[in-house]
Parts: structure tokens; sequence; C-alpha cells
């Protein structure tokens, strides 16, 4: 396989003109054309379409199908590269939920990238059943997912447990006590999250599933930007309460007096991982114990 024109045919898709492509890659645009025709010649089909008078270029069908492909030859590389320098440097495929990524991993992902040697890291955010696919086709090494699924390959084990709690706006001289009863939350002014499946049965027994919300939201960041008026609600987990509150003052929070299941997050990973991903894995237990995830 041409190396140099998959890694130029990519630059050219992300750029989507050679001359960018070049300036990205530190080439001239002739070398850039020369590596396309290489690439193209050995793949026996046209990847990019370059007509002349176009400011841009697009791919063809056939470029477009090869994408996938390409980037995935890239991440291969980079694993030979490494595996080629042993010791160096470890690599981790990771995924988790909005929640996990952006709110309760971001100090481990730090600490992973300045451990020595480092663990390079490329991080997925999409909902758990992708996870699971993921992990048990080794796209990923490991998710922390929020629900369980029984599959062959996919090991589970507890990670980590937080309390939901309601995010609500009071109604003016409205006296806010630290725990609220459920039946002053009007479904019909919820911003609905389901969180998971034990959340859903416990949603369902507190209020009338006939009564359901204006509005189902799938990420938590969209609560501080529709929540304007008195009396709207949503249950958030307790990690997002700080960013909550800066984004949106108006905001109070409150338990609730029959208390929703905990949210429980699940570590998953293959039961057979990359021989190349074990020194990472490890690493990374190590690093989340040290910040209280992980088993006692």
């Amino acid at each position: 396989m041409h190396e140099k024109g998959i890694e130029t045919f990519l630059a050219v898709s992300m750029s989507r003109t050679l001359g960018k492509a070049a300036e990205l890659l530190n080439v001239t645009q002739s070398t850039v054309s020369y590596n396309l025709n290489e690439l193209e010649s050995e793949m026996g089909m046209m990847l990019v379409d370059r007509q002349k008078g176009m400011k841009s270029i697009s791919l063809t069908p056939a470029g477009e199908s090869f994408l996938p492909l390409a980037l995935k030859w890239q991440e291969v590389s980079r694993e030979i590269a490494n595996a080629r320098n042993p010791g160096s440097a470890f690599s981790l495929a990771i995924g988790g939920s909005e929640t996990v990524n952006y709110r309760l991993l971001p100090k481990v992902y730090k600490d992973l990238l300045e451990h020595e040697p480092p663990v390079y890291l490329r991080l997925l955010t999409d909902p758990t059943d992708q996870m699971y696919q993921a992990v048990e086709s080794r796209v990923i090494d490991l998710a922390i997912v929020l629900h369980e699924e029984t599959t062959r390959y996919v090991q589970i084990d507890p990670f980590f447990m937080e309390s939901l709690v309601v995010a609500r706006i009071p109604n003016e001289d409205e006296n806010v006590s630290n725990v609220i009863q459920p039946e002053f939350l009007m479904p019909e002014l919820e911003f609905y999250i389901e969180w998971s499946r034990g959340y859903r049965l416990w949603h369902d027994h507190i209020w009338n599933p006939i009564r359901t919300a204006r509005m189902r939201l799938d990420s938590v960041n969209l609560v501080g930007s529709f929540m304007d008026k008195p009396g709207q609600w949503c249950m958030v987990p307790c990690s997002a309460m700080e960013e909550l509150k800066i984004g949106n003052e108006m905001i109070v929070f409150q338990k609730i007096s029959e208390a929703p299941p905990d949210l429980v997050y699940h570590k998953i990973t293959h039961r057979y991982p990359r021989a190349s991903a074990l020194p990472g894995l490890s690493i990374f237990d190590e690093v989340v114990r040290e910040h209280g995830f992980g088993v006692k």
C-alpha cells in the first residue's frame, strides 16, 4: 500500500484543496498530486474529483468509501510505530458518554498523557450501545458505560456511582428547601433525559407515563440553555451541578424525597484485549484508582 498516498489522501479529504493539503504536509502541491496519482493507480480507481476551475475538490464515491479504511490504516500505522519502539509510549482508545468524557475523567486523561512513559489517547463519545459493539470488535480498548449488556467477549467491572438531583428554576419568592416532593414537579415542564433503564422504571412509577415531557434531551449540556422559566426542571447527575450553575444562575438543586436509583458506571473491556493495549490498560487502572474510581 502506498503509504505517502494514503497520508496525502487523508490530508486532501480534510482540507478539500490541494494547496491546503500541501501546507499541512509541508510539501509542494505537485508532490500532493503525484502521491494521489500513485495511490489511485495502485487502487485502480479515482478517489478525488479534482476538476480544473473548481475552488475546492471533493471525494468521489469510491473515495468516500475508502476514507474509513484510510483512517483505520492510520491508526494501525501508529500502533506499528509504537511496537517498533517498545516502552517509549503506550496507546489506548477509550469510549464514554458526554458525562464521562467531559465531566468525570478529564483529570484522568490529563494524568495519562503526563505519565512516563505517556499513554497516547483516542477518545470517542457515543451512546452506550455503540460502546459495547466497539469494545467487542476491538475498535476501542475500553469504555465507561451506564448499563450492563450480556455479550460473549466483553468484561464488565464496576467503576463509579453518583446520585441524581433535581435541577429546577423556582418561583419568585419561593423558599427553596433541600428536599422537594415529587408532586411539586410537573411532568409537562420536565426536560427528560433517560439516564438508564432503572431510571426510566423509577420515573414511570413516580409520574404517570401518559403525562410526558414536552422536550426529551440526550445531553445535560442543553439543560442550562433551555431552562429559563419557573417550574421547569430536569434530573441531573451531581457531577453536572457546578457547570449548570455557572451557565444559569437561576437554577437551584434539590434532592427528591423519593430518590431515583444512583447512576452506576461500568468499565467494559474485551476479555482478550490486544496485547499492545495491556500496558495502557494497566496504567489506566492505576490512575483511575488514584482519582477514586474503580473497585476499592
